[in-house]
């Protein structure tokens, strides 16, 4: 599995319904939101169409440390952060 960070508005709640969280719902509302508005982070995993793994966050920070209390090591929460995505798990065949 595979991570990434989206930009969400402030107030983002991922798509739902009857109370189960819809898998690749954000992709369309995201689009037509305003990036000016879109200035908050959610971690979303990223190797299916995505569903969100985080609370959203009003800044990187509080987001590195998020997960830095998951027990994220710090090269990989630098890695996300300055590249927007990150693998979680590695496997050799």
């Amino acid at each position: 599995m595979g991570v990434e960070i989206v930009r969400v508005p402030a107030d983002w709640q991922h798509p739902e319904e009857e109370g189960e969280l819809v898998v690749g719902a954000h992709h369309e509302p995201l689009y037509y939101i305003d990036a000016a508005e879109k200035t908050a982070f959610q971690l979303y995993e990223n190797v299916s169409e995505g569903s969100p793994v985080s609370p959203v966050f009003t800044t990187g920070e509080e987001l590195a440390e998020w997960l830095e209390q998951k027990g994220w090591p710090a090269e990989s929460i630098e890695f996300l952060l300055a590249n927007g995505h990150a693998p979680t798990r590695v496997a050799l065949l």
